[in-house]
């Protein structure tokens, strides 16, 4: 273990987070100031919920959850164990958005991350697919003027993918936060201010 990573990763455990994710989170919040309190947040690769504990702890609103794997329940988070891939969570998504009285997630942050393979081009083509499904997700369940974060490791298409979404938002930056372990390639992109609409194939193209 890296000093860097052992600082985060003893950092957390005193703090009572589940993981150095935390300051991942914390430290886009403090640069960009995205959540809000009362915000619906959709997060999509929860588990073990060191984001969650955050995002719960600003909004003070219920936090929609997805992930594979289990996670640990956190009082007032809805989780739902699904892959995102699966056409059955957006039925999911509709039912607890009526259930809470909500059209629209005000934020939908990710930070999914497909299992490495140690081939950087598989690798990055691999999130690439998984941050299009969470922005995919976006366009269809985030509010105007709503705000999405996505994670992914850097590569050929990390450019044309940014440049493709930025379109939708009026807001549009990337950044690796401190806590990131050393020698990663991981990028976070962040659009705030969704605009009116959803893209289209021919926007896309």
């Amino acid at each position: 273990m890296n000093r860097r990573k052992d600082s985060f990763y003893h950092k957390a455990k005193n703090a009572g987070f589940r993981s150095r994710a935390s300051f991942k989170i914390l430290e886009i919040q403090e640069k960009f100031e995205l959540l809000q309190e009362g915000d619906l947040v959709l997060e999509i690769g929860s588990s073990p919920g060191g984001w969650t504990q955050i995002i719960r702890e600003i909004t003070g609103e219920t936090v929609v959850s997805v992930d594979v794997e289990k996670m640990e329940p956190i009082p007032g988070i809805i989780f739902i164990k699904s892959n995102v891939f699966n056409r059955e969570l957006e039925g999911k998504l509709k039912e607890i958005l009526a259930e809470l009285g909500r059209d629209h997630f005000d934020a939908i942050l990710s930070d999914a991350m497909v299992k490495t393979s140690g081939d950087r081009n598989i690798d990055h083509s691999s999130s690439y697919l998984l941050c299009r499904r969470v922005m995919e997700l976006a366009d269809e369940f985030l509010e105007q003027d709503g705000k999405a974060i996505v994670k992914q490791f850097q590569g050929d298409m990390t450019e044309e993918f940014f440049r493709e979404w930025a379109r939708k938002y009026r807001f549009k930056k990337k950044t690796t936060p401190k806590a990131s372990r050393s020698g990663s390639s991981e990028l976070y992109m962040i659009f705030a201010g969704k605009r009116k609409g959803r893209i289209t194939h021919s926007q896309k193209a």
